[in-house]
């Protein structure tokens, strides 16, 4: 899988406490902005903003860092299909 195929903005990633940095309990979250790390190979965290709509902190924004890892697991993202099948480029 390509770096660039991990995350997407409007992903919806459900996370554990282990797969974002500092995480102090599980999340939903909506991806808003992608910030930094997904095009860096060394890199093991993709900081994003994102709009937390799980976790007892619902509608609020939130910058972390989400380790890469988490990403490649089975259940973590959740991505939303284009309302006609076909997902148009933004170019």
């Amino acid at each position: 899988m390509a770096e660039g195929d991990l995350l997407r903005v409007g992903d919806t990633l459900h996370l554990g406490k282990a797969d974002w940095v500092f995480g102090d309990r599980s999340m939903t979250v909506r991806v808003s902005d992608i910030r930094y790390g997904l095009d860096d190979a060394d890199s093991p965290v993709v900081g994003i903003l994102a709009t937390i709509t799980l976790a007892g902190r619902d509608g609020r924004m939130a910058a972390i860092g989400v380790y890469k890892s988490a990403l490649t697991r089975s259940g973590v993202v959740q991505r939303r299909q284009p309302l006609n099948g076909v997902d148009h480029p933004h170019s």
